[in-house]
């Protein structure tokens, strides 16, 4: 059996408005690694001022300086990454690709025309540069486009799962204690894959206890998106969101389906020096 290991690169923060306030939305990078291979999941998003010019919104980090040092503390460059899988096209997860000119980057084929004619209500989060960074690569037999499942390399699985895009992938990757599912925006926050449990949420909602809660910003319907979330489940042992601050950052080292409580989720507690 292949086993890899799983560490968070939190490549920054975006302040996005929520309920008349702000609420922080840590952006993460994945680095699998096992078996001689660098698999980097995700790309990230591009430095604050670029993304505050575009969308009127503050955070802190991004760009390549972030992407660089994260992996610098891991004693690579981007020369080092094998693959880098795309789990969906949105701006805070497919900006940076120019780094990885000699690596293969792995994409639905339906996210790519997805990104090109986007369902009207996601215009606004598939940017024209995260395109160009992938059709102008200069060798095009390093990009791999799928449609469907798809196992990358042993122990690594795609899972094909159309719900917040319509090419939407999730990574499940075999470790020593089992398969952990980076599921990305299927459901960025436990809250979604634990909707009646108080340790994944504040609010619990007993009628969700054997359902998921879907998200709003969705290219299928909730029937889908549901049946999304069950596909990964019946794959994985434990499930990593992309945008709670509780994630586990070294996996397998830390495992758990759930957090031991609400505490850590800082995503309406103010960061240090106040958003900017």
């Amino acid at each position: 059996m292949s086993h890899y290991t799983i560490k968070a690169l939190r490549i920054g923060e975006l302040y996005l408005p929520h309920g008349g306030s702000l609420m922080r939305d840590p952006i993460h990078c994945w680095l699998v690694q096992g078996n001689g291979y660098n698999i980097l999941v995700d790309s990230g998003m591009a430095e604050i001022p670029v993304i505050r010019q575009r969308l009127k919104v503050g955070g802190s980090g991004g760009g390549h300086p972030a992407l660089l040092a994260l992996l610098a503390e891991h004693g690579l460059t981007p020369a080092d990454i094998h693959y880098v899988v795309l789990t969906h096209m949105h701006f805070d997860h497919a900006e940076n690709l120019d780094l990885f000119p000699d690596s293969m980057v792995v994409v639905q084929r339906a996210e790519l025309l997805g990104a090109v004619d986007p369902v009207p209500s996601q215009r606004v989060y598939y940017w024209q540069s995260s395109i160009d960074n992938l059709l102008a690569r200069k060798r095009t037999r390093k990009v791999m486009l799928l449609d469907g499942d798809h196992e990358l390399v042993p122990g690594v699985q795609l899972l094909s799962v159309p719900s917040h895009t319509e090419g939407m992938q999730v990574v499940v990757v075999s470790t020593e204690k089992g398969r952990a599912a980076i599921v990305s925006d299927l459901g960025d926050h436990y809250r979604y894959w634990f909707p009646a449990d108080a340790r994944a949420t504040k609010s619990p909602q007993r009628s969700l206890s054997d359902a998921f809660l879907t998200g709003n910003i969705r290219s299928e319907s909730e029937r889908t998106w549901q049946k999304a979330m069950a596909h990964v489940v019946a794959n994985s042992d434990i499930v990593i969101p992309a945008h709670d601050f509780r994630v586990p950052t070294s996996v397998p080292e830390q495992w758990f389906a759930i957090p031991d409580s609400t505490d850590g989720d800082l995503a309406h507690v103010p960061p240090p020096g106040g958003f900017n």
